[in-house]
């Protein structure tokens, strides 16, 4: 936990202030619950161990990007566009989450789907025929050539008399995310003193979400620190990303200096596996363990990944006794049932 001078530090409700003079359009369902597990930490011998349960943010399966969906959505808006467009596998939760978001405003949704035309409707990509969304089956995953077919879709949009926002380009909607939990860091603090916890670890997917968490536990000198997790690519990629994210909402969205600095975070890409998407035996073990012990659900790709961070880092001697433990739970519920196969065996 890295300090800053007490001249740049700012009160939840200076926060809370500053966010609020961007247009937001309310989604989620917050605070969500801060829940003890003591038999996952006990199957563990480790630290006290709590979930955050950004799961239950309540919209459409919930899940973190809820909470950025309430900022980008009103983006949208405010630039008064009437379609969405995102490039965005089958199984995107963020892709999800944005159809059912369109559908609640009335925007016209398209998913450009790069991978695998025809693929097994189940899961996010289920709901995303639910709520409506056009999806454009590519059949390739090559970055410029789904540049491509993003620019025809961009185009044939307009020329059926929409006003597209095309989430992957617009410089604000990369931000939304770490807005939000610059905002939410205040309601971990909240929570944790409630719980009688006066200095965590807190655990989470490397992001939008970490790097709100970080900016906003830095200005309030909340006692956490923040251990994101990747997912996919290396330790330096994700640890320059998160101090991109989180300098960007400090200067551009809370009228600071760039605050923050490769201290500000602890990053792990041991957990990864072979690839994005890899369902190691560790991130199986998670997903047991903590559906044997609590009957709470994490997924293979995200949440499960970062829960295996945690375990790791407990087995390593990294996290002891002493330690207060806090994993926030980034949601992706849906994504489990496109791993039926997988795991049907754990």
């Amino acid at each position: 936990m890295s300090t800053i001078p007490a001249t740049i530090r700012l009160s939840a409700d200076q926060i809370r202030e500053r966010i609020g003079r961007l247009p937001r359009v309310r989604l989620a369902f917050t605070p969500t619950p801060l829940e003890e597990v003591p038999r996952f930490s006990e199957a563990l011998g480790g630290p006290r161990i709590l979930i955050k349960r950004d799961d239950l943010t309540g919209f459409a399966f919930g899940g973190n990007k809820v909470r950025a969906m309430e900022f980008r959505m009103a983006d949208v808006q405010a630039k008064h566009c009437n379609a969405f467009v995102l490039v965005n596998i089958g199984q995107s939760n963020h892709a999800r989450l944005h159809a059912a978001a369109c559908a609640r405003l009335g925007i016209k949704m398209v998913i450009v789907k790069p991978g695998p035309k025809n693929e097994r409707v189940q899961g996010n990509l289920l709901l995303n025929h639910i709520t409506g969304a056009e999806i454009v089956e590519t059949g390739t995953t090559d970055p410029a050539e789904l540049e491509r077919i993003l620019d025809d879709v961009l185009e044939d949009l307009r020329r059926r008399g929409y006003r597209p926002y095309a989430s992957t380009r617009d410089p604000f909607s990369p931000i939304a995310g770490t807005i939000a939990f610059t905002e939410a860091a205040i309601e971990v603090v909240e929570q944790m003193s409630a719980a009688g916890i006066d200095c965590c670890q807190l655990f989470l997917v490397g992001g939008t979400s970490a790097a709100g968490l970080a900016l906003g536990g830095k200005l309030l000198g909340a006692p956490y620190r923040v251990h994101a997790v990747s997912v996919g690519g290396s330790r330096q990629q994700l640890l320059s990303s998160e101090i991109a994210l989180s300098n960007r909402v400090a200067t551009e969205v809370l009228d600071l200096p760039p605050i923050m600095s490769a201290d500000d975070f602890a990053v792990y890409d041991e957990y990864v596996g072979s690839r994005y998407g890899d369902a190691t035996p560790e991130v199986l073990e998670a997903i047991r363990l903590l559906g044997r012990t609590e009957g709470i659900f994490v997924d293979p790709v995200y949440t499960g990944k970062a829960l295996a961070g945690v375990i790791g880092e407990i087995r390593k001697g990294t996290l002891t006794r002493e330690d207060t433990v806090i994993f926030v739970h980034t949601g992706g519920t849906p994504i489990i049932f496109a791993y039926d196969e997988v795991l049907s065996r754990i």
